[in-house]
């Protein structure tokens, strides 16, 4: 198996197909794994748990604060739920899983196009040191990102057309309280997405915004020294600090791509749109998403066939899995990237009669309605206005 690009979701296939004493290869155009950093890294604890990555690499918080111009919201969990990664530890961490599964990895490497047979993918061209060479597999995995290189090329899906923006300083903030994520919503820094404030231990924090580049023509990174100046406004304490790195990345803005599979070929994480979009939060369902293909490939691999109809499962399963969510996401997003500074104040509001678990829910794009209809049940001076409201993104969701 070929594996085009060594971020989270390719590594995660890699290592379980290697895992099963299949050959597997991943190509990585950049020098070193997880350098440069393009994303904040917060994520729940829960995913950590899940994919068994070393405490050491993540910094638990159990404190949501929310902003808006004039309101504010905080929740307090009981336990923490919420982490921020190390990011280049962590995709380090899953390279060396995948290498001592028997994956070989080989970075400074860049795959310029896939290679057809009959439009069934067959393997790729890379180029390394200058010198290109074809190398057959039977399959490929596209990780390549925002870009979807392979995917686009092999016709799998037309790539992408929105994308979310973000810009962020890593500092070393002595000051900075290291127990609480912050989100700040309106448009004086971040029209059409937000700003935050995300610390990681040992008194290092990360301070970004995010913008969604076909709702503003705004520039991520002027708006982040404006909201760095005036920071302190939301009680964030950056006395003594100093930047150590900058960081900037794209993700897909658009939902899941219209198909994830075809004969050879299977698309995961960035290059399959799996991002949820109410958060733009994508490690965690970029990593199901190559564990879903890594497994479909063991799959196709030992019955010795990888045509669309084989490889399609693991997109079947996705869709299945998380689809209407992500489409729900996808909504709600375009909502929000339209509401005045007025707007937000009073969704702000709303949501501080919300439990903190079902928060936590909805910023990950888990909409249940059980959960919800509990939570109502008790609460019916919001009976209309919800009703109105999820009428209105139904409606959406059956257009969309």
């Amino acid at each position: 198996m070929l594996v085009a690009g060594g971020g989270p979701a390719g590594l995660v296939a890699a290592q379980n197909v290697a895992a099963a004493g299949y050959s597997v290869v991943v190509f990585e155009r950049e020098p070193e794994i997880g350098v440069p950093v393009h994303t904040s890294g917060a994520l729940s604890t829960e995913v950590m748990r899940d994919f068994q990555i070393p405490a050491g690499l993540y910094h638990p918080v159990q404190r949501l604060r929310l902003c808006s111009p004039g309101e504010a919201a905080t929740f307090e969990f009981p336990e923490p739920v919420g982490c921020v990664i190390d990011v280049r530890g962590v995709y380090q961490h899953l390279a060396r899983q995948a290498r001592e599964a028997g994956a070989r990895i080989e970075t400074r490497t860049s795959v310029l196009r896939p290679i057809l047979d009959n439009g069934r993918v067959t393997g790729c061209l890379v180029r390394a040191e200058e010198v290109e060479r074809e190398v057959s597999a039977k399959v490929v995995i596209d990780a390549t990102g925002y870009r979807a290189d392979v995917s686009r090329a092999a016709g799998l899906h037309a790539g992408f057309d929105r994308f979310g923006v973000g810009a962020e300083y890593e500092l070393q903030a002595p000051h900075c309280r290291q127990d609480e994520l912050l989100l700040i919503v309106g448009n004086r820094y971040a029209p059409a997405g937000y700003a935050w404030v995300f610390p990681w231990g040992k008194d290092r924090v990360r301070v970004g915004v995010g913008l969604l580049h076909s709702d503003t023509r705004e520039d991520a990174r002027k708006l982040l020294k404006l909201f760095l100046d005036e920071i302190a406004n939301f009680g964030v304490d950056v006395r003594d600090a100093h930047t150590t790195e900058t960081h900037f990345g794209l993700i897909p803005a658009i939902g899941l791509a219209k198909k994830l599979a075809c004969a050879g070929l299977m698309a995961v994480g960035d290059a399959a749109g799996v991002a949820t979009l109410v958060v733009g939060e994508g490690i965690r369902l970029s990593m199901i998403s190559g564990k879903m293909a890594g497994s479909t490939a063991v799959t196709c691999l030992s019955r010795g066939t990888w045509d669309a109809s084989a490889l399609g499962a693991y997109e079947k399963r996705f869709r299945n899995e998380f689809g209407f969510n992500l489409r729900f996401g996808k909504i709600i997003n375009r909502r929000m990237a339209s509401w005045s500074d007025a707007k937000w104040d009073q969704q702000v509001r709303f949501l501080r009669t919300i439990p903190p678990a079902l928060l936590l829910e909805i910023l990950q794009s888990h909409f249940s309605a059980r959960e919800v209809l509990l939570w109502l049940a008790l609460r019916p001076q919001h009976w209309l206005r919800l009703a109105r409201w999820t009428t209105d993104a139904l409606l959406d969701l059956l257009h969309a």
